[in-house]
């Protein structure tokens, strides 16, 4: 015997846990805020997701799916390599400083707050972050390819430099709640790159 059908959509209620994983991250997040977010019982949540842990693998799945069709979306614009990346900073800023709650990047806190006692977010921020850095290593080999940047410049170091300064503006952001001041950041950063 099957037993019975779902009655619920799978994907709304996984991001409604992200939200709330996001909101509060794994730790802080209860069983109960869980029920509250997603409508759902606690036997109907564990019979879909199994534990809390694997409800919160899901919502991280989710968070870096979209993260990546963002990231997809910005470099498709138009206009030089320099721009989409002014875009990117610009649109990461405008996205944290329009955040209330001050949230931030959930695929920045979710491995500060759970990698280092969870292999799997360990194992998904990696993938996450590989695949993103190939993003951004296409994006450079553009601008390389296309004389804006210096022939003889690796792709693949621009890349992890820009990455390591995106996510310091990211989590910047979360504690310097001032845009002039981040403005100024990303005009010093988009310039040194050469």
């Amino acid at each position: 015997m099957a037993g019975r059908p779902r009655e619920f959509d799978d994907q709304l209620v996984i991001q409604a846990a992200m939200d709330a994983f996001w909101r509060n991250g794994f730790e802080a997040t209860s069983a109960q805020e869980l029920v509250d977010s997603t409508g759902l019982g606690r036997g109907s949540l564990y019979a879909a997701f199994g534990s809390k842990e694997n409800l919160y693998h899901e919502a991280l799945r989710r968070y870096h799916r979209s993260s990546i069709e963002f990231h997809e979306e910005v470099f498709r614009q138009p206009g030089s390599v320099k721009d989409r990346l002014r875009i990117l900073l610009e649109k990461g800023i405008e996205l944290d400083f329009s955040d209330i709650e001050r949230n931030g990047c959930m695929a920045i806190f979710s491995p500060l707050e759970r990698a280092a006692k969870d292999k799997t977010v360990e194992g998904l921020s990696r993938s996450y972050i590989k695949e993103l850095e190939g993003m951004f290593v296409a994006l450079f080999s553009a601008g390389i390819t296309t004389g804006e940047f210096e022939r003889g410049r690796q792709a693949q170091s621009m890349a992890k430099a820009f990455m390591c300064a995106y996510f310091g503006f990211r989590v910047f952001g979360r504690i310097v709640h001032e845009p002039e001041y981040q403005q100024h950041a990303i005009e010093a950063l988009i310039g040194s790159i050469q």
